[in-house]
Order: C-alpha cells, then structure tokens, then sequence
C-alpha cells in the first residue's frame, strides 16, 4: 500500500462528550491528587496484561500518576466477539484498553511492536520484533514519562508462559538501563526529552494458579482497600476496568476483601515500606513547598455541594505553578489544575456536527455549546474555529446556554482518518513509524477541535474541545463518536478471496463508490491467475468496526483480493454452520460452492439436521453458548445418521463444574499447546487415510505459506475411537498428533480440529481449503 497521509481522529467515550464535566467527589480527589508527586509505569506484552486492581490501588489509594505501557496492541490475538483479526482486533483492543483506562484512572501508551501471535520464546520474540526499534519506542516513553518506579508484569524467563511476555520485561530492563545513557538512542535528545533514571525497576509477581512466582520474602502490598469517594474496592474497580476486553471474554467478578501483590527488585534499591522509599513525592522536589501547604488547605476547605467555591484557590495556585521552571511535572500538573479549574467552575464545553464523515472540500457544520453552573467570575473572551478566530466577549452567567453555530469548508488538503500506525506498510514483527512524536501515543489526535479562551478570576485559560459527530440514540439517549474523514472516491471488491479452478478463470466483481456521485457495480473476468485486478495501488476502501462498548472505528486499506488458483474437487452439499466467535468459515465454504444454512439453538432438530451433509461449528462456539452441548444427544444421532460434524477448536472442555459434551467419544483440550511455527513440517502419519486423499489430494505442499501459527489448542487424552492422522511440532519440541482427530460413528463422523483454518481461509490458503473440502466431504460409512 502507498503511503497514506494522516489525519489524526479523537476517540472516546460513546455516551458523553470528550472532556466531559466531572463531579464534586471527582474533583475533590484530583485536588487530592494534586498534593502527590510520584509516577509509576507499569509494562507488559499485551492488551490484558495489565493488572488491573493493581493499577486503581496506584491511582486512587496512592495518587500516583500511573500509566500502563503495552508492548502491541495485541493484534494477533483471538477474537470472542467478532471476525476480526490482525490489525482490525488491534484497533478493537487498544480502544478497550483506552475504556478500561477511562475506569481505572491510568494513562495508556504502546510501542510500535506488532502482536504476531503466540510465541514460546523470548529470543523468536526479539528476533520477528526489531528489538533494538522496540527499546527504542520504550526508552522514549521513559525519557517522555520520567517514571519515579517502572515495574514489569512479568519475568524475562520461562515462567512468563508466552515469549512476548518474557520479551516484555527483558526490554524494560534494559530500558530502564537505556534511557540514563546518553549514548543510548542519543538523537531522541534533539526532540526535547533528556536522559532519565527511574529510581527502580520491580517485577510484580504473580499466582496465576498452576504457576506461583510469589513467596513471603519478596516485596508486599495490601491493596485490596476501599476507596469511599469511589464508593468501591479497588477489586470492585479493577474487575470493572478488565471486563472491559471483552474481545478477550476477559469479564471478571467484582472482588473484594484483603488482596496482597508481591514484588521483586530487579533494578535499583529495593523498597522496605513503600513502593516509593527514597523519593520525594511532595512538591520540594520542585523546590515549591508552599504549594504543597496551599493544597492541604484547599482539601480541608473543599465544599462537596459547593465546589466552586475552590476556584479562586485553585486559580491561584495554576499561576504559581506557572512560574516554576519547565518540567514535565511542571506542565503535567498545570493540565490537572487547569482541568480542574473548569470542572469546579462547572463549564460545560461540547462542540458537535451532525455528520459522521466528511470529505476534503466539502462543508462541514458545528455547533459549540458552552454554559457555566456556577457563579464564578468567567469572560468568555473568543473562539478560534477551524479557519476563524471568533471574539464573543461576553460573561458567562448561571446556566445559560451560549450557542456558536459555523459551518466551514474543510481543507481540500486536509488528509483522511487513519491511525497512525497504519499509513506505512509494517513488516511481520512491527509497524512503521517514522515520527519520534507519534510513538507512544495511544490513538491519534483529533480531526478537528476547538480553542475556547476565556478568563476566569482574572487569569486566562485556553480550552481545547474536539468536534465530534452527535446524534441521539432512541435507546442509548445522545451518543458522541469520531468524525472521519474520508475520501471521495473508494472501491470495494465484493468478496476477500476468489477460487480460480483449474485455471478456468474466474469472474469478480467490486463496487465504485462516489460518495459526491453515482456508485457503480462492476464485474470482469479475471482469466489467468496473474492477470492484474482493475484497481490501482492507489485505490483504497474504508473498513468500519462497530462494537457498542468501544467507539466506531475507521480505517483504510487498499482496495484489493485475492485470486486463489487451486484444483480442487467438490460436489453439491449443504452443510449447516453453527456460529461461535467469530470467523470467516461461512464465506470460505460458500466459495467452494456449498449451499450454506445457520444453524440456532431452534433449528437442531431431527428434521433440520437430516437436510444436512455436515455441520461445521465455529471457533469456540462451545465455549460461548451451553445450548451445544445440551443438544449433544441429538448431535450425535445426526452423526449416527451420516453427518459429518467438524467442530474448530475449543478454548477448553471445561467450563466451571459442567464439561462440555463434544460429539460421542472423549477427549480433552489442551491450551498449552499448540504449534506457533506456521512453517514447521507436517507429517502425515496415516497417509492413506481418507481425509488426506477423498476427493483432493493433499500433499505436504498445501501446508506451504501458512500465516501466524499451525494450530491451537490441540487435543489429548483421546478415545481410541478417534484416528489422527497428522503430527507437528514446533522447533525443539516433541511431536504432537492432536490438531486433527477424526472419529467414525455410525455411519457419519466426527471431526475436531485445531489447525487454524479460521486464519488460513481468509489469508487465501489453497491448501487450508482442500483440507475444508475434504473434511466436509468425508466418506459416509
């Protein structure tokens, strides 16, 4: 893909505007918080990683600022919410750490380090990462941040149980080295960060239940406290912050109680009492130590049905802070102040369009509300609108609504909405980004935005407010969302992958989207697998992903399929799908040329199911929805009858105190293992058997330019009803034949596999859809 210019696009919560007014017991804590001058950073690998009642007890118990810094994105993971994979479930997942983020208080940054799937080390881990680039992107956020303590989820060995998270803390360390050393990435030094020590690097351990890396001689917290103003544990919080990645069904109850986290020093000296022992958290590590006194007043004085009456102190206090010497604690508590300034004065700011895209060129209208419930002494002096400065003038008196309304032409310039780590083509193990000051950040800024000057008890402020598109919700009442910008101009093939038989040639078809114009549907007929698609490298199209816990994404790709030449024989067949998680199985078997049926809870019944020649169940659907195994009696009569019934990989088969009932014969699912390697060799050890053989042949060279990994959680302890005729291993590994098993039963057959087709299929894999074909078609008994 060519080079995409950007745009940067604000993301936020779905319900409220960005920069929403907090209430009294919020601003009362940020004054709290205000009188605290210790930062931790916390990493890890993934989204998830992230201890999520840990990080409430820093931000709210202590008042530490605290910000969690996230490896990936967490691209390559599994998906229990949708079909989205790779880079589309990364946007999906670092907006859910944003909202968990929203909950629990901390700030949010990543590296630019792809998620490409499970790892078993952190040397495959280091060498698909650059992982001088990844140290880079971490030693910068250091030198950004200045964390007083950074402290790593995992340790940098086996015990870690996947090689990002090993990687994870193995770069931190070395980081933490990294970013006092001038010589370390010494042109990060020209961009306005200077070299910095954190006091000490931690390893918080853990207890993940078969593995305990904790013992009484380590570091100990008590965090499982209760937070009044918040009205809940820090249990409470964190539970309430983890379900948020619900891409990962990661939802969790609320805990409360004594709950205790250990730690280990790996750099630095070790703590005896407090996380912070040896550093000053008060504000004479900036030499003001009357700030620290006028705080501790302005808490005692803090009316909680009156908080604006702490605005002329806290005023005050934003212009002595001003005066100190730059710094980043200087400018991140001006932020705070000035945050709290306008909470406290009760100043509403929303600037709103009622349209959810725009194009280069064309108008786009806004309005700007702005109203005051107080009766703190406020001008509002002017508004700088995009291509416009406004002088309004006015005073703002008790909750009374100003309304701005303007329409301007966007910028033909202006380019379109796509994350910034996106616009480069990235390589397997990272993203490419080229500019020091987009790495770290979380999202891009926003598309458009506002500046509202004004002046309260004497001192200016300046506001900055995205515009976001606004509408009202029949259901979810006003419901704020980014705006996009986008082209005019997109094309859209209608299916990711088309199969060309035998070099018969196969007819696509794609849509010309105007959005100033007509659209077009246009067909042709690609003849030779090489032949050239219609499109330009430079033709894009949007994909848009929408999940109500997350706001609406945008992103661009180019405009593109796959033509897939395979010889492959299929007959007529109608084959049942029960959805699960969500993959892309029902699109890949309408390709081969299945008539397709969705299959719900209703319709599993004798006279369904004998319309049936197989039934494919997808990705974790047993895992998701208990009526499966409920029906597994009338399941296992359809197999009896000559089904064959092809069940993808389970999470586990074991779900609280009820195993999962899958077809007639035992097994049980492994999630440990797998294979990761997606070009390690595949041994067929029953060659003949029919699978391999009826009605494609499959040979050694179908499992040649797999993406990702070979297979998931594999199967063991198995009945010997069951056949299995593959073997595969990762490097260094014992040979492992549970990723295919099949079983005859009556006169159908039972299928469970784990080889990843849900990945394969998509990526346009000839063989994983000879494979699918010869499952579905297994031979009736």
């Amino acid at each position: 893909m060519k080079k995409i210019l950007l745009i940067v696009i604000g993301l936020g919560c779905l319900n409220a505007p960005l920069q929403a007014q907090q209430n009294a017991a919020a601003i009362y804590a940020g004054i709290k918080k205000l009188g605290v001058m210790g930062s931790v950073l916390y990493i890890a690998a993934h989204p998830d990683d992230e201890n999520n009642s840990f990080l409430p007890y820093l931000t709210k118990e202590k008042n530490y600022r605290t910000a969690y810094l996230s490896l990936t994105r967490g691209d390559g993971g599994q998906n229990l919410i949708g079909k989205e994979q790779g880079i589309e479930l990364g946007l999906i997942r670092t907006q859910e750490l944003l909202a968990a983020r929203r909950i629990d208080g901390a700030e949010q940054y990543f590296s630019t380090a792809y998620e490409f799937g499970f790892s078993k080390s952190a040397d495959e881990a280091l060498t698909i990462w650059d992982h001088q680039k990844v140290l880079s992107d971490v030693v910068w956020v250091i030198r950004q941040y200045q964390p007083d303590i950074i402290i790593t989820r995992f340790p940098g060995d086996a015990r870690a149980g996947h090689g990002h998270h090993a990687a994870s803390s193995i770069i931190a360390n070395e980081a933490y080295l990294a970013a006092a050393d001038p010589t370390q990435f010494p042109e990060q030094l020209k961009l306005g960060v200077t070299v910095w020590k954190a006091k000490r690097i931690l390893w918080n351990t853990f207890n993940f239940g078969t593995v305990n890396t904790t013992n009484n001689n380590q570091f100990k917290l008590e965090v499982g406290g209760y937070n009044a103003i918040e009205g809940k544990s820090y249990g409470e919080i964190g539970a309430e912050a983890r379900t948020m990645h619900k891409s990962q069904g990661e939802g969790r109850p609320r805990r409360r109680g004594a709950s205790a986290e250990f730690f280990e020093t790996t750099g630095g000296e070790a703590p005896t009492k407090e996380l912070m022992d040896g550093i000053d958290i008060s504000w004479s590590r900036l030499g003001a130590t009357t700030i620290q006194s006028d705080i501790n007043k302005m808490i005692q004085q803090f009316q909680i049905d009156q908080p604006s009456t702490i605005v002329p102190s806290l005023v005050a206090l934003y212009t002595k802070v001003k005066a100190l010497p730059n710094s980043v604690w200087r400018n991140y508590e001006l932020q705070q102040i000035q945050s709290l300034i306008k909470d406290a004065a009760g100043i509403f700011i929303e600037a709103s369009t009622q349209k959810a895209q725009v194009i280069p060129g064309e108008n786009l209208g806004l309005q700007v509300l702005i109203n005051q419930r107080s009766s703190v002494n406020t001008q509002l002096l002017n508004l700088q609108l995009p291509g416009k400065d406004s002088s309004l003038q006015k005073n703002l008196n008790y909750n009374q609504n100003i309304t701005v309304d303007y329409s301007f032409k966007v910028d033909p310039s202006t380019p379109i909405s796509q994350p910034y780590w996106l616009v480069e083509p990235k390589t397997e193990g990272m993203f490419i980004v080229n500019n020091y000051q987009q790495i770290g950040k979380a999202e891009n800024d926003h598309s458009f935005s506002i500046t509202v000057n004004m002046n309260i008890e004497g001192v200016g402020f300046s506001f900055v407010q995205p515009v976001q598109y606004k509408f009202t919700d029949p259901t979810k009442g006003d419901v704020y969302q980014p705006i996009a910008v986008i082209p005019a101009k997109e094309t859209k093939y209608d299916k990711e992958v088309y199969l060309m038989r035998s070099n018969k040639g196969v007819e696509i078809s794609y849509q010309q989207i105007d959005h100033q114009g007509i659209n077009t549907q246009q067909t042709l007929l690609i003849k030779k697998p090489k032949d050239l698609l219609p499109t330009k490298e430079t033709d894009i199209f949007r994909k848009t992903i929408q999940y109500d816990h997350i706001p609406t994404l945008n992103y661009f790709t180019r405009a593109s399929t796959k033509i897939v030449p395979i010889n492959i024989n299929t007959k007529n067949a109608t084959v049942g799908y029960i959805d699960g998680a969500g993959d892309k199985l029902p699109e890949a078997l309408t390709e081969l040329g299945y008539h397709v049926v969705m299959l719900k809870a209703s319709d599993i019944n004798k006279a369904t199911l004998a319309g049936l020649d197989a039934i494919v169940v997808g990705i974790r659907a047993y895992n998701m929805f208990d009526w499966i195994t409920e029906k597994n009696d009338l399941i296992n009569e359809y197999i009896q009858n000559g089904g064959n019934y092809i069940v993808q990989y389970l999470k586990s088969n074991q779900v609280g105190i009820n195993k999962v009932k899958v077809g007639p014969y035992n097994f049980s699912v492994n999630a440990s293992k797998r294979v990761t390697q997606e070009n390690v060799p595949v041994e067929f050890i029953l060659p003949n058997h029919a699978v391999l053989n009826t009605p494609n042949k499959i040979t050694s060279t179908d499992f040649e330019h797999w993406v990702q990994e070979r297979s998931t959680y594999q199967a063991e302890n198995v009945d010997p009803h069951f056949e299995m005729p593959l073997s595969m291993h990762d490097a260094n590994e014992p040979a492992s034949n549970g990723s295919l098993l099949i079983a005859p039963f009556g006169k159908g057959n039972m299928v469970y596999v784990s080889i990843t087709l849900f990945r394969q299929l998509p990526a346009g894999n000839p063989g994983a859809y000879k494979l699918l074909a010869n499952l579905v078609e297994l031979p009736k008994h």
